[in-house]
């Protein structure tokens, strides 16, 4: 045992180290991907809006060296090919570094003429996007701008249209710059309809809430287009100016998270391939190392589902996961549990086998038992069908009367066995649907016991019937669970004298189940036969020495119990008695609870 644990541990410690080396490997992978993955959609971010992305960057990568201010050139060339320019401004509102910077800009500003330039209370043709930061201890602020024609053009916009019959018409320069931009003009009413359009694109829309005039302001990237608009307190209109976002070569309009998705896919598609390539050569080598006793046991698996119940032995004939002094080999150590189940299963399933094999025999005793009891009813109507078919004796109407009534007993008890057996069979393979409707248990037993007693072929028998205190309501399937206690009944009935006491009796027990109980002080049965009692193909009795019975009933009885979610028990003396006891827990449910509930 000591050992066992032993190779248990290093076998454990072998795995942790490896499952150690190889997830500190994959953590390197996956952060080196992503450290790739991150600086490209940096990137990517920068070029798609330089202002959020690249002017912390800027700050950050300034440099003063002889009093010259410089920054990142990778940077700088970013700026350029945006189309913008730089300009930094030191606590004293003075420009003390630019590039790219426009001559229409000033190179000192005054402490509000900035903020109103940003804040768009007065024009200014270009987009503004400032940055401010403490660097050394000195306080600078770094403002980004990039050329912004609708601005201008929103300047200009009112003094350069005009509507009229329904038609804009528009002078100066902002036709040919609105033509040169590939931009349209619209201007709506106060319900937001458009009442006329300049180079509107077909799919262009003509209607406008409060909300998209902001939503299209606020963010361009998602429609594609800049959108600018004036409101003329004059005639209530809006005039609307839109500018479509830079296309590329192909014409078609930038989106600059296709490219952030294809960089995304791209790096996980790497980190897989990585991840999948480490994964199988681990695979192999574990295979290699350990996948012998796995393909062994395998192995016996199959050869167990072929019905060969024996673990499979190597070419000299010995056990593969034993050496020949009958001691496992080291290498199956590692799974001594998992052999040790099988060696358990391949002894139950050799087991299993011998009992399947006991109990053909026995089903071939009960059909041949099953046999000479319907050969016996079918010889008495063969027997008294050919007598009335005879001429030979002119038969009275009492005796062809007597004659039919034996047939019909025999037929019916023919029926009968045929019956059972179909309810059997469909039982044991779950084919009969069950009805279930909650019923009052002591009335409902109360009037079968009754119905029992008053029958003429009863008549002479002792049924005693005891109640619960309480009400008892269960769901039950009526027509079965009829048959349940006419089994039971029945039974004690036939294998008694005349004379016996039977006793019915119902009781609550403490956690909220109920039970039924069917006693008599009859002459009771023997350990062997109570074992095998409720077996399809036993009858303690043999055929000859009973006119009705098929070997079925108690079988039937047992699975309508466990149809109805029950248990049933049997406790037998010879020469006391016998007590079959049915439990019943499942989905009771008593009348005090349903009167506190409602």
């Amino acid at each position: 045992m000591n050992k066992r644990m032993s190779v248990n541990r290093r076998f454990i410690f072998i795995y942790i180290r490896q499952l150690l080396f190889v997830g500190m490997l994959l953590l390197t992978l996956i952060l080196t991907v992503l450290f790739v993955a991150f600086d490209k959609l940096n990137k990517l971010e920068q070029e798609r809006d330089f202002a959020k992305s690249g002017l912390p960057m800027l700050m950050n990568s300034l440099s003063e060296k002889d009093g010259k201010i410089t920054f990142d050139p990778e940077l700088l060339d970013q700026v350029r090919e945006q189309g913008g320019w730089l300009q930094l401004i030191n606590e004293r509102n003075q420009v003390i570094a630019d590039f790219e910077t426009p001559d229409d800009l000033p190179s000192q500003y005054n402490p509000g003429e900035l903020t109103s330039y940003w804040t768009r209370e007065r024009p200014f043709p270009y987009g503004l996007y400032v940055w401010i930061q403490e660097r050394k201890g000195n306080l600078y602020t770094l403002i980004y701008g990039v050329n912004n024609p609708i601005a201008q053009m929103k300047r200009t916009l009112l003094q350069s249209v005009e509507l009229k019959n329904g038609k804009i018409q528009i002078t100066g320069s902002l036709a040919a710059q609105i033509s040169q931009l590939s931009g349209w003009v619209q201007v709506i009413n106060a319900e937001g309809l458009e009442i006329a359009s300049y180079h509107k694109p077909a799919d262009g829309p003509s209607q406008y809430a409060v909300h998209d005039i902001i939503l299209r302001t606020q963010y361009p990237e998602r429609y594609a287009s800049q959108l600018e608009s004036v409101f003329d307190p004059a005639t209530g209109n809006t005039w609307l100016v839109h500018l479509p976002i830079q296309n590329d070569a192909s014409g078609a309009p930038q989106d600059p998270y296709l490219a952030m998705i294809y960089v995304f896919v791209i790096s996980l598609c790497i980190l897989l391939g990585i991840i999948i390539i480490l994964l199988a050569i681990i695979a192999l080598w574990y295979g290699h190392r350990f996948g012998t006793p796995i393909l062994h046991m395998i192995d016996w698996l199959k050869h167990l589902a072929q019905g060969r119940f024996m673990e499979p032995v190597d070419r000299k004939g010995y056990a593969r996961s034993m050496n020949r002094s009958g001691r496992m080999k080291r290498r199956f150590q590692t799974y001594a549990e998992m052999i040790d189940s099988l060696h358990y299963l391949t002894e139950s399933l050799q087991k299993n086998e011998l009992i399947r094999k006991q109990l053909e025999t026995t089903r071939e005793e009960w059909i041949a038992g099953v046999s000479h009891d319907l050969k016996t009813p079918l010889s008495s109507i063969m027997g008294y069908a050919h007598v009335l078919e005879s001429n030979a004796y002119e038969w009275r109407q009492e005796e062809i009367q007597e004659f039919a009534c034996i047939i019909r007993e025999k037929s019916f008890h023919m029926d009968e066995m045929i019956d059972d057996l179909n309810l059997t069979y469909r039982l044991n393979n779950h084919a009969v649907p069950m009805q279930k409707v909650e019923i009052e248990m002591n009335e409902f037993i109360g009037k079968m016991v009754l119905q029992m007693q008053q029958h003429p072929q009863h008549e002479q028998r002792q049924i005693q019937f005891v109640p619960a205190a309480q009400p008892i309501y269960y769901p039950v399937d009526v027509k079965y669970f009829r048959r349940i206690l006419e089994n039971l009944l029945a039974n004690a009935q036939l294998h008694n004298p005349p004379d016996t006491h039977i006793q019915v009796m119902m009781a609550i027990e403490e956690d909220g189940a109920f039970r039924i109980e069917i006693q008599d002080k009859g002459l009771g049965m023997d350990e062997a036969t109570v074992d095998r009692l409720f077996e399809r193909y036993y009858r303690g009795t043999p055929t000859e020495n009973l006119h009705q019975g098929t070997g079925l009933g108690m079988a039937i009885a047992r699975q309508l119990v466990h149809e109805h979610d029950g248990h049933i028990e049997v406790e037998s003396q010879v020469g006391v008695g016998t007590t079959i006891s049915l439990l019943f827990r499942q989905s009771t449910c008593f009348q005090e609870m349903k009167v506190q509930l409602s």
